[in-house]
């Protein structure tokens, strides 16, 4: 903990320092803010290896961008910011979140411009909370809509001689429907269907609110979309066009150039915020990817079901209890951002948060996506925060059972088993599930998703009659889940992180308020980051080979663009 003493060291040579800025640096009128990437919730932590692969500056993320404004904002000399919106390939609940910090810059008092490099829907649903849009000459406004596209693999699986068995609790559950069918069924369209109008409808809300426009109107603009630049000026979905260097004219006068600076630039005049003491803390525990067992681990490449990054349940263990043991955390803020994974692992995290919150009060932060074993996870949390794009639910289990019967016949493969016990080679892939063994794998799926409603039961307080009627793997946004009791409060970072201030009886927030946890280091030893790849990408095929019980969201909404 540091000392008073220290803090005190800490903010003096702050005040110097923020003196001498006063009297002899000014800041510019605007700084620019790079806005690209996929914009994860908080910084990552790269290794050696990865941090050679990808030169350059670090990838921007929400908590940096959070605090470029907010540092901007209270240096009190600058009019506000330019985000500069290019390369962006974030989710729609990072876009959320930044729309929601980019209002409430401008509610205390910052001005927010967004400089538009190239636009797809996405970008432009972020833009349209600025005070003000501009865009390059060239650039094509390609708010075309949103789509959900599925590649089913069912008949590129039989040209190479696989099958896939998959048993799932209902048709709404239908993550394994990319292996075993062609086409979406009847449950899991109209669920695709759903969600997709709902995300459309926030894109449409956003425009016709940042850009005055009745919302009919907006939808018929889409419909003609794309734009080039002049003929979105001329439909007023821009304020105006020109290239970077244009822009000083266009934010002040001809005889008063605004002066714009770079972050990098610009903040060695932005003045220093000071510290603050911080007896008590909010500790942040992060999952992110698709659950498995074991460490966490991430892919060069996704493989279905798996995806590329994957949050081991013995590393969220291990982040968990040193939140617990740590006596400066009073609440632990969980930050969820994951379609599911496998469900023993979601159970055993599962147990870890129920029993952590008999201590420590804990609320879930949902991201992107928190469903299947991400909402198993978060069920016995004290609160959940959601986005309104946020994907949850997805109350259900499946289990995937390959067969290679046809491979190996192709390959001339013979395989032959010597077994003891009736069902030893329940999982053979080189052989069809028999009858009974489909029995058993039905009645181990229908106890795993039995328990899986216990702990929503215990966790929401809903009713077992009231809560099938949500589950069977049906999947809802985050508004849809608010009205159904599935989460508490639609919101996001800065709500969470006040909801686990005031559990934790934390009075005052601050900068220091938070506290990053990592899982302890990990005491075997470790090979070398290229090596320790390659042992990642074996583990992951062979979870994926084994089959086994699944808590998994089905698929993604993505731009149309």
């Amino acid at each position: 903990m540091m000392s008073i003493a220290f803090i005190l060291l800490v903010n003096l040579i702050r005040l110097l320092r923020n003196t001498w800025r006063s009297l002899f640096k000014k800041p510019p009128d605007y700084v620019w803010i790079e806005v690209s990437g996929d914009l994860p919730e908080f910084e990552r932590r790269m290794g050696f290896l990865r941090r050679r692969l990808t030169p350059g500056p670090a990838p921007q993320s929400l908590e940096r961008i959070r605090g470029m404004l907010d540092r901007t904002l209270a240096d009190g000399r600058v009019k506000g910011v330019v985000l500069r919106v290019q390369s962006l390939s974030a989710g729609w609940t990072a876009l959320e979140e930044l729309r929601r910090d980019i209002s409430d810059f401008r509610e205390r008092g910052g001005r927010a411009v967004a400089y538009l490099v190239e636009a797809d829907s996405g970008s432009y649903y972020l833009a349209c909370a600025a005070d003000e849009i501009f865009a390059t000459p060239l650039s094509t406004l390609g708010i075309v809509g949103l789509r959900t596209r599925v590649n089913f693999l069912k008949d590129a699986l039989a040209r190479t001689g696989i099958e896939a068995e998959v048993i799932a609790v209902s048709p709404y559950k239908s993550a394994g429907d990319i292996f075993a069918r062609n086409d979406f069924s009847k449950e899991s369209r109209e669920q695709a269907e759903r969600l997709l109008e709902g995300r459309f409808k926030e894109l449409v809300d956003a425009i016709s609110r940042g850009r005055k426009i009745p919302a009919e109107e907006v939808r018929a603009k889409i419909d003609r979309a794309p734009y080039d630049a002049c003929r979105a000026l001329d439909a007023g979905l821009l304020d105006g066009v020109c290239y970077e260097d244009e822009l000083p004219e266009k934010l002040g006068t001809d005889e008063n150039r605004a002066k714009l600076a770079e972050w990098g630039d610009a903040q060695q005049a932005l003045k220093v915020p000071y510290r603050r003491a911080a007896r008590q803390r909010v500790g942040l525990v992060s999952l992110s990817g698709t659950i498995v067992r074991g460490r966490s681990r991430r892919l060069p490449l996704p493989l279905p079901l798996l995806g590329s990054e994957q949050a081991g349940s013995e590393s969220i263990l291990g982040a968990l209890r040193a939140a617990e043991k740590n006596r400066r955390v009073a609440a632990v803020l969980f930050h969820v951002d994951s379609g599911g994974g496998d469900a023993l692992a979601s159970d055993l995290i599962w147990r870890e948060v129920e029993r952590i919150r008999r201590k420590k009060p804990v609320v879930v932060l949902m991201g992107s996506a928190a469903a299947s074993g991400g909402y198993y996870v978060s069920a016995a949390a004290n609160h959940i925060v959601a986005r309104r794009t946020t994907i949850t639910g997805s109350i259900g289990v499946l289990i995937t059972r390959p067969v290679a019967t046809r491979l190996y016949g192709r390959l001339g493969v013979n395989p032959v088993s010597l077994e003891r016990g009736a069902r030893a080679g329940i999982f053979d892939e080189s052989r069809r599930p028999a009858a009974d063994e489909l029995e058993v794998l039905e009645e181990q799926l229908r106890s795993i998703y039995d328990e899986f409603k216990d702990r929503v039961v215990r966790g929401r307080g809903i009713e077992v009659g009231a809560l099938e009627s949500i589950a069977g793997g049906r999947v809802w946004n985050g508004a849809e889940a608010r009205e159904r009791g599935l989460v508490d409060e639609l919101g996001g970072f800065a709500s969470a992180l006040r909801k686990a201030a005031e559990l934790g009886g934390i009075e005052r927030l601050s900068s220091e308020t938070l506290l990053k946890i990592s899982p302890p280091r990990n005491s075997r030893p470790t090979p070398g980051e290229l090596a320790e790849v390659l042992e990642v990408v074996r583990a992951s095929l062979s979870d994926l080979r084994a089959g086994g019980v699944w808590a998994a969201r089905p698929y993604e909404i993505s731009d149309g663009w």
